[in-house]
């Protein structure tokens, strides 16, 4: 038996898929040439409102009743969550990066440089690692695990999550 609880946090952001191309990745076989978009409509420049969702779990409470207060933990990762908000998030092996980055610093526009493609999938990952540093530099990080990450497009159906299955 275990307790769990989640907190949710709302982000938008910009991103693109650079290295994305539905020709050669996993579903490939159900690429075909006559789809209403290119094999890589998500390498042009758009953006996303996000809800994120991190669900802590432990098989004890303490003495008051919790896991963790969620505002305990919401602190820490909402200054995460604040650098991303109405940032553009590129990865650094992006090769447009360089103008991207020359474009941002032109306007003093919000970037936020990640060392992976920012897909919902490598979203959910970055936050998960975010969450585990914060989580285990508690001194009750022993006791309380982070069982999940999910990042889910407000305003679609696709859903990324990362964590213990």
């Amino acid at each position: 038996m275990t307790y769990q609880i989640t907190k949710t946090f709302k982000l938008d952001m910009g991103h693109r898929t650079w290295n994305q191309d539905m020709r050669k990745g996993r579903g490939k076989e159900f690429y075909s040439d006559d789809m209403p978009y290119p094999y890589n409509k998500c390498a042009n420049l758009h953006g996303h409102s996000l809800l994120v969702s991190v669900t802590l779990s432990s098989k004890t409470v303490d003495r008051q009743n919790f896991v963790m207060d969620t505002d305990l933990f919401k602190a820490p990762f909402q200054k995460i969550i604040d650098q991303m908000d109405h940032s553009f998030i590129v990865d650094r092996n992006d090769p447009l990066y360089p103008d991207i980055r020359k474009i941002v610093e032109k306007d003093n526009l919000r970037l936020y440089v990640v060392d992976f493609s920012p897909s919902f999938e490598g979203l959910a990952k970055y936050f998960y690692g975010c969450m585990k540093d914060i989580i285990g530099s508690t001194e009750h990080g022993e006791e309380i695990e982070v069982r999940e990450v999910t990042v889910t497009g407000e305003h679609m159906t696709v859903e990324a999550r990362y964590g213990i299955s």
